[in-house]
């Protein structure tokens, strides 16, 4: 099992794959045992237990607060709108990272 387990959800799971897998990259790189996935909203009450940190896709910002009540003890923040276009894993790895607390 993963040191860290980060979960990002949007609305059907499909666009933050890629950036899912781009943050599963750099953690690689990184050396950190990390357990990066991407889902569809519909998941969060499987998958949002699970998550150390839960990323929240840029178009599905909105949730952002219904998603923070549902798992109080689990750091929420959207994903910023650039560093999703962007691709920029290294960014998305760090975003995480601070909200772990490392």
């Amino acid at each position: 099992m993963a040191d860290k387990t980060v979960r990002i959800f949007c609305s059907a799971g499909m666009s933050t794959s890629l950036f899912a897998q781009k943050i599963q990259q750099e953690a690689d790189a990184r050396g950190l045992d990390f357990d990066v996935e991407a889902y569809g909203l519909a998941e969060i009450d499987t998958e949002g237990p699970k998550a150390d940190v839960i990323l929240i896709g840029p178009q599905a910002r909105y949730m952002v607060a219904e998603v923070t009540k549902k798992f109080p003890d689990t750091p929420v923040k959207d994903v910023p709108m650039q560093m999703f276009g962007l691709m920029q894993g290294d960014k998305g790895l760090d975003l995480a990272l601070e909200l772990i607390g490392e």
